[in-house]
């Protein structure tokens, strides 16, 4: 619901708009949907109760993250579900992390730095001067650096500002240790959130054709009556359908594997550690192998969805004023 209302087409369309006197500029009316969000604790969905947050699993999380695609939504979400579940629980009384949790608390974006390689660094969301950070896994230590936001421009996708950073602009930053098994597990969450917003991008943008394919007519028939098009429509419906079924189950086996290890261990009274370090070792392996297929299914499905979508509206899907065209930049 609160999607519905507060992020519309028509006010994404209106926030690619050249600012005009009383019409804030994008990243006005982006930092104030992200406050909003904020307010209802989204970005703390995977955070526990006992740190502050909502305490949810992963289950819950591509459930919210697909719903999140649908509207098209212009920011970082599941980067931040899945990096605060991270820092809460390897410092979560660290300043760098309460520093991070005062900007989510105040409404502010927090961008992220990608591609680390020492020379200029990709972020992907920009709003004016909000804080960047970056997360780097090296050696057993996780380097979280903060610096000072930037401006960028919209690129491929007009509904959101990116640019590149000039390396070496951190402010501040903390080292926390890490094993890699939990970098890991940070890794799949991140990767199977965004498999998720996908799914929600390519599961509107075949909504829209099959509504369309419903009210267009052509010698005398909606054009959803032609086998060419309704076969169609419906075999992008049925590898949307096999992707979620895959994302829920790797979202099943993060939400349940950090727990399994631990229940094996018990049950072994000898060598702990061993018996903690194969079964981690197997539910890694498993978890994993799901991500990938999630991915894979949701890339392949969402890209022919999503142009089958655009060719479904004809002509008309290759102008501005339609908006499928919008779900293929996402």
């Amino acid at each position: 619901r609160f999607l519905d209302e507060q992020c519309t087409l028509a006010t994404l369309r209106a926030a690619t708009q050249v600012a005009r006197p009383g019409c804030p500029a994008a990243s006005q009316r982006h930092a104030g949907l992200w406050s909003q969000i904020c307010q209802l604790g989204w970005p703390q969905l995977l955070v526990a109760e006992k740190q502050g947050g909502i305490g949810m699993d992963m289950i819950d999380a591509v459930g919210l993250m697909e719903l999140a695609g649908r509207a098209l939504l212009p920011l970082p979400l599941g980067y931040w579900m899945s990096s605060l579940a991270l820092l809460t629980r390897l410092a979560p009384q660290s300043p760098f992390t309460k520093a991070i949790e005062a900007d989510m608390l105040g409404g502010s974006l927090v961008g992220y730095a990608l591609n680390e390689n020492g020379g200029p660094i990709f972020v992907p969301y920009c709003l004016d001067a909000s804080p960047l950070i970056s997360l780097h896994y090296a050696d057993g230590i996780v380097q979280a650096r903060r610096g000072a936001g930037m401006d960028g421009r919209p690129g491929v996708d007009p509904l959101i500002d990116s640019g590149w950073l000039p390396a070496g602009q951190w402010q501040t930053g903390e080292d926390f240790s890490c094993d890699l098994a939990g970098w890991a597990v940070f890794d799949l969450r991140t990767r199977l959130l965004l498999a998720a917003e996908l799914l929600g991008v390519a599961a509107r943008a075949l909504e829209l054709a099959t509504d369309y394919a419903r009210q267009r007519r052509q010698f005398g028939h909606s054009i959803g009556h032609f086998q060419a098009i309704k076969h169609g429509l419906a075999q992008d419906w049925m590898n949307l359908d096999n992707a979620r079924l895959l994302i829920a189950k790797a979202a099943e086996a993060l939400a349940f594997g950090d727990a399994s290890p631990e229940r094996a261990v018990a049950d072994h009274n000898t060598d702990k550690t061993a018996a903690r370090n194969g079964v981690g070792q197997a539910c890694h392996g498993q978890c994993s192998l799901l991500v990938m297929l999630a991915e894979h299914a949701t890339q392949q499905a969402a890209d022919i969805a999503v142009r089958n979508a655009l060719q479904v509206h004809g002509a008309m899907g290759m102008t501005w004023e339609c908006d499928v065209h919008f779900y293929l930049k996402r």
